[in-house]
C-alpha cells in the first residue's frame, strides 16, 4: 500500500472491495491470548524480565523470526503466522490463514509443545483464560511500548473497564474471509446478533483476586466497560443501508489513539479520523498505512477489516479454541447455515441480540434458564452450524463436540471452575482439571 496514496472514499471502499475473495479461496484464522505467571508467586511474568528472553529462544530453536522495537525484541513471524505482546505481557499468537481447522490444530499443538519446551525449569504457567484471575491491571507492569502507554492514559477517561482490557484480558478470536458486499453484510448481522451465545458457551473467567468476580466472564465484563466509542455492539449493523459505506463512516469518527511513524509516536487523544484526513495532525499528514492502523484500533463485537473478526470469545482450552472457530465456521461459511441465521435476525429483530448481548457475559447459563426460547435459539444455532460444517465436507464437525457436551450440561468452564471454588479446590487443581493450563514449567 503506497503511504501517500490519497485518503479518500474511493480509497477506503476499494479496501474493502479488494479484500473480497471468492469461496474457494476462504480460508480462516484463529487468535489466541495467554497469560504467563510465576507458578509459585501466581505474579505476571513480565517483558522485559521474562517474556522477552522467551522470545529469543522461540527464534534461536525453532526458527522463528523476531523482529524489534526500540532495540528490544517484541515480536516473532513464522510462515504467516505470529506471535506479539500485549499492553500486560500477554502473549498472543496469530494463526495464518488455513483452509481447515485441522491445519489450525496442527499450528496450535507444535506452538504449544515449544512453549512447554522453553517453559521447563523456570517456574512459569501459561494460561489460556479470559482474565487474570490473580491480579489487577494496577500491579500488572506495562510492555514498555509508548502507544500502550497514551492508550493506558486516555482510554481509562472513556470507561472503568479499558485498563483492564489492555492489562488483565485474553480472547479467542477467529477470522473469516467474505466474496462481496452482501455476503460481508449477512456474515456481519450474523456474527455481531449470536456473539452473546459464544460468550455464554466459552466463559472461562469468573474470577479477579483470587475471588469469584460475580461475573462468569470478567474478559467480558471489561470489554463491556471499555470506551463505548470504540468497542461494543454496532446497531447500525442490522440498518437496511448496512454496507461498506455505513462501516467507513462509523470508523471516520472513532477517535483516534495513537500512530506511529519512522520511530515517532503521535498522540491523538480523541482526535477523528475525518477530521485528521482533512486537516492533518500538527506535522503529520495521513497516509495510507493509517487506515490500517485505525481499523485496528476499534473494538466492537465483530470488526470488518480485511476479513470479519469474531471476538467475544474467552480463551480457554484448546479443544475449545477450536471450538469457537468451528461454531463459526459451520455459519458463515456456508450459505445455507448463514441465511438460517439472518432469518432468526429477521424475526426476531436486534433489540432481541442486544438484550442477550448485555446479559449474557455476566450471567451465562442461569440467564437462559428464564429465558427458554433463547435455550431452544442456541441448541438451533450449534445444530445448524454442525450441519453447515457437514456440508463443507471437510470432516471437521467432530470439533464441536465439546460446545455440543457444554450445552447439553448447561455448565461452561466458568460453571465448573465457580463449583471447584465452592468445593474448595486450589486454583492448581482447578486450572489443570479443565485444560486452562496450556502450557508450564
Amino acid at each position: 500500500m503506497d503511504r501517500n496514496q490519497q485518503l479518500n472514499q474511493e480509497f477506503f471502499l476499494e479496501y474493502f472491495k479488494q479484500s473480497e475473495k471468492p469461496s474457494s479461496q476462504w480460508a480462516l484464522g484463529l487468535e489466541q491470548e495467554l497469560i504467563g505467571i510465576w507458578t509459585d508467586q501466581r505474579r505476571r511474568l513480565s517483558f522485559p524480565e521474562a517474556v522477552e528472553g522467551l522470545l529469543a529462544s522461540f527464534a534461536e530453536q525453532y526458527g522463528w523470526q523476531g523482529y524489534l522495537e526500540g532495540g528490544r525484541q517484541v515480536g516473532l513471524k513464522k510462515d504467516g503466522s505470529s506471535v506479539t505482546i500485549e499492553p500486560g505481557s500477554q502473549l498472543e499468537l496469530s494463526c495464518a490463514p488455513f483452509k481447515s481447522l485441522g491445519e489450525i490444530e496442527n499450528l496450535l499443538k507444535t506452538y504449544q509443545s515449544q512453549l512447554q519446551a522453553l517453559s521447563q525449569g523456570k517456574g512459569w504457567t501459561w494460561l489460556s483464560i479470559g482474565y487474570d484471575p490473580f491480579q489487577i491491571p494496577e500491579e500488572i507492569e506495562w510492555v514498555p511500548k509508548k502507544r500502550y502507554q497514551v492508550m493506558g492514559e486516555y482510554l481509562p477517561t472513556l470507561g472503568k473497564g479499558a485498563l483492564h482490557m489492555m492489562k488483565t484480558t485474553c480472547t479467542a478470536q477467529s477470522n473469516f474471509d467474505y466474496a462481496s458486499e452482501a455476503d460481508m453484510v449477512l456474515k456481519m448481522r450474523a456474527a455481531t446478533a449470536f456473539a452473546p451465545f459464544l460468550n455464554i458457551l466459552f466463559a472461562t473467567s469468573p474470577f479477579t483476586q483470587g475471588q469469584l468476580a460475580d461475573c462468569k466472564s470478567r474478559r467480558g465484563w471489561a470489554w463491556r466497560h471499555m470506551s463505548p466509542q470504540h468497542s461494543g455492539f454496532l446497531d447500525f449493523v442490522f440498518d437496511d443501508d448496512f454496507g461498506y459505506q455505513r462501516y467507513i463512516d462509523y470508523i471516520l469518527d472513532v477517535p483516534m489513539l495513537v500512530l506511529e511513524r519512522d520511530g515517532e509516536i503521535f498522540d491523538f487523544h480523541g482526535f477523528d479520523f475525518k477530521t485528521y484526513i482533512k486537516e492533518g495532525f500538527g506535522s503529520l499528514q495521513p497516509a495510507a498505512d493509517d487506515w490500517k492502523v485505525h481499523l485496528g484500533a476499534t473494538f466492537p463485537v465483530a470488526r470488518l477489516r480485511n476479513a470479519i473478526e469474531t471476538r467475544t470469545c474467552d480463551a480457554g482450552p484448546m479443544s475449545l479454541l477450536l471450538g469457537q472457530a468451528a461454531l463459526w465456521k459451520g455459519i458463515l461459511y456456508d450459505q445455507q447455515s448463514l441465511d438460517w441465521a439472518n432469518d432468526q435476525i429477521d424475526k426476531l429483530g436486534l433489540a432481541y441480540f442486544k438484550t442477550l448481548h448485555e446479559k449474557s457475559y455476566c450471567s451465562g447459563f442461569d440467564y437462559l434458564k428464564n429465558q427458554r426460547d433463547a435455550e431452544q435459539l442456541m441448541g438451533d444455532f450449534i445444530e445448524v452450524s454442525k450441519a453447515g460444517l457437514e456440508r463443507q465436507g471437510l470432516g471437521e464437525s467432530h470439533y464441536l463436540e465439546p460446545v455440543e457436551q457444554i450445552f447439553s450440561q448447561r455448565q461452561s468452564i466458568a460453571d465448573l471452575l465457580i463449583l471447584g471454588f465452592h468445593t474448595g479446590q486450589s486454583f492448581e487443581e482447578m486450572f489443570k482439571k479443565q485444560q486452562i493450563v496450556f502450557a508450564e514449567g
